[in-house]
């Protein structure tokens, strides 16, 4: 049974010169000027700063249980009994990892689709691929290349950094950065550059089906997902490969504004954004999501009673991305909550009114509607649920089923 990592989101998850006279000498202490952390072109100037030593990260996400974190890296257990190997590399400074699983009978006579998964923000890195998802569980014999003989796939789960996060809540941890926006190749966006290195490794082995190199995310995972298929649908990695399409969960505008600069600490100023225009692409995109959710809203409403972050509203990024020419599809499923008109994965068509007004997060019991929220944010859409309640309806599949009908041609 996999681990209730999940239940630990749940409880702890859901914020000049002296004018005068003639003296013209500057001041002993001018003040200083703090730069604005946004960029016209890339959102941010520069990635986000990485907990270390010397810039220790303090606003931590709840269910870290840490009060603090000085390391930028936290290595993945990627259990023999589940993963393959553990993929190591030093990329822009950084000591990256990612859990490798691979298909019986791969070979380069016979390459496999490569699906890249990126977890969600705060705890549990890149084992949760193998911990609270089905997709291990498909890897060995899901049709994923339209050939019969080919079945399976390659499953690498990325492991992220422990970063400044510049969101109101506290979310510093481990993260994928799409906030600095540099999509060009190679990038300087340590996590952009890692996925490029991860996938061009794993195509030099020689077994990896070329046309059906996938991505998919679960929260800041399906952010940064979207952000890097979009970078590299119609850019190659430095290795000269490109993403077919992605499949994600929980997720919403990657280039939209911030609300805390985490270079300087400090609320951004109203003046400034970080947002930058929705880029051109024709990449297909997937994204499953729930009639409510207290972390990335369904709509606008839910957004104002849950307090998300800018840009945190799925609807309102299907409707955005769709104007600006995106090739984006929204899977709108039932969570818990109890305003919800359709069970628990089962296809729904409009976000929950909660017609009382909003309603809190706090997890007592019963659970409230805001919670239930929360626990929908938590629950990857695979029907699999650790028996509360397992509905059988596995999204997950029909994530799949999109990637499969999206290879590159």
């Amino acid at each position: 049974m996999r681990r209730l990592v999940t239940l630990l989101f749940l409880i702890l998850m859901l914020a000049g010169c002296n004018s005068g006279g003639g003296d013209t000498r500057p001041p002993e202490n001018p003040p200083v000027v703090a730069e604005s952390p946004c960029d016209p072109l890339t959102g941010l100037r520069e990635p986000l700063p990485a907990c270390s030593p010397d810039t220790v990260c303090t606003r931590v996400a709840p269910e870290v249980g840490l009060s603090q974190i000085d390391s930028p890296v936290v290595v993945p257990e990627c259990d023999a009994a589940v993963w393959d190997d553990r993929w190591t590399k030093d990329v822009l400074g950084f000591t990256r990892y990612a859990c490798i699983h691979r298909p019986p009978g791969i070979s380069a006579g016979s390459p496999r689709p490569l699906v890249v998964w990126f977890h969600p923000g705060g705890t549990g890195g890149a084992d949760l691929a193998g911990s609270e998802t089905s997709l291990i569980a498909k890897a060995d014999s899901f049709d994923l290349s339209g050939d019969s003989s080919r079945p399976g796939f390659i499953l690498a789960a990325v492991q992220g950094r422990n970063l400044h996060f510049p969101t109101n809540a506290y979310r510093d941890g481990l993260h994928h950065d799409f906030y600095f926006r540099d999509l060009a190749s190679p990038s300087t966006n340590p996590d952009i550059a890692n996925a490029d290195a991860l996938i061009d490794d794993l195509v030099a082995s020689g077994s990896v089906d070329l046309n059906r190199i996938y991505v998919m995310g679960w929260s800041n995972g399906g952010f940064f997902s979207q952000l890097y298929a979009i970078a590299r649908h119609g850019t190659a990695t430095p290795g000269g490969h490109r993403v077919a399409s992605a499949a994600v969960f929980a997720a919403a505008n990657p280039f939209e504004n911030i609300e805390w600069d985490s270079f300087q600490e400090a609320a951004l100023p109203a003046d400034q954004s970080c947002a930058i225009s929705i880029p051109a692409s024709n990449v297909p995109i997937f994204i499953v999501h729930r009639t409510a959710d207290a972390a990335v809203a369904c709509d606008t409403v839910q957004a104002a009673c849950f307090a998300t972050e800018p840009g945190y509203i799925t609807t309102q990024w299907l409707a955005d991305s769709v104007a600006a020419g995106l090739n984006i599809t929204g899977l709108m499923i039932g969570g818990l909550e109890s305003g919800s008109v359709v069970g628990l994965d089962q296809a729904a068509v409009t976000c929950t009114d909660f017609s009382s007004g909003c309603t809190t997060t706090e997890c007592t019991w019963p659970p409230t509607d805001g919670c239930l929220s929360l626990v929908n944010h938590e629950r990857w859409p695979d029907g699999d649920y650790n028996n509360y309640p397992t509905t059988g309806v596995d999204r997950e599949t029909d994530m799949f089923d999109f990637l499969k009908d999206h290879p590159n041609t």
